[in-house]
């Protein structure tokens, strides 16, 4: 059991309350300081700090199990105390942390239609992170024959990715299946770019600066390897 929901700190809770109401994400969760939204695919949370940052987090059935299963697939794993209660703390050979939370989690069928959350790990070795997303019950989905790209979908909900880059990083993304022309009519303030190599994709301001990344489900698999079952 396994579900994506990355965490947003930020200054800015209600702008981006906007932002993904805008998109159609649905608040499920409200709290002082603390907001959860659900995609047709996954959770994304928000989480009031002074300082703009995202963590990757995860859901999962049981942490006791998804801490066993992950260190026995070879990726560090424990079960700690929390202020949210006990959760499982993965540790990447690079020495990133992520936790993972015990939720009441159902089996999601692949989005026909609509928006996915997707966090992306940035990293000089993208193979290391994909054993680790690997190793906690991710299946790979697609991949790039460079190996720079390497994406994953969870079991009930949500995708992740690992991308090749001089530095390590996050950034807070989603795929929209389905054409991106509409998220667009519902965000004015967000452009639309077309890649060669990654198709379109809709770029939405970000309240703590920058760009949130939205990109369409890839119809061009040129120079890309898409797992059978995806």
């Amino acid at each position: 059991m396994l579900r994506v929901r990355p965490i947003v700190f930020t200054p800015n809770l209600d702008a981006f309350t906007d932002t993904f109401t805008a998109l159609g994400l649905r608040q499920v969760e409200d709290a002082p300081g603390w907001r959860v939204f659900a995609a047709d695919s996954g959770h994304v949370a928000l989480h009031t700090a002074e300082q703009p940052s995202l963590s990757f987090s995860f859901e999962v059935g049981s942490v006791t199990k998804f801490a066993r299963r992950t260190a026995e697939a070879g990726t560090a794993a424990v079960v700690v105390d929390t202020a949210d209660g006990p959760a499982a703390q993965v540790t990447a050979p690079d020495g990133r942390t992520f936790l993972a939370y015990e939720a009441q989690l159902a089996d999601a069928a692949p989005v026909k239609e609509g928006l996915a959350v997707m966090p992306i790990w940035y990293t000089t070795d993208p193979a290391a992170g994909a054993k680790v997303f690997s190793d906690i019950g991710a299946r790979q989905r697609i991949s790039s024959r460079t190996g720079s790209w390497i994406g994953f979908v969870a079991k009930n909900g949500g995708l992740v990715a690992v991308h090749e880059a001089e530095t390590d990083g996050t950034q807070l993304a989603f795929e929209f299946t389905g054409d991106i022309t509409v998220l667009q009519q519902r965000t004015p303030a967000a452009t639309i770019l077309i890649d060669e190599n990654y198709g379109r994709s809709l770029r939405v301001p970000n309240p703590d600066g920058g760009r949130i990344w939205i990109n369409e489900w890839q119809e061009d698999l040129y120079g890309y390897t898409r797992d059978t079952g995806s």
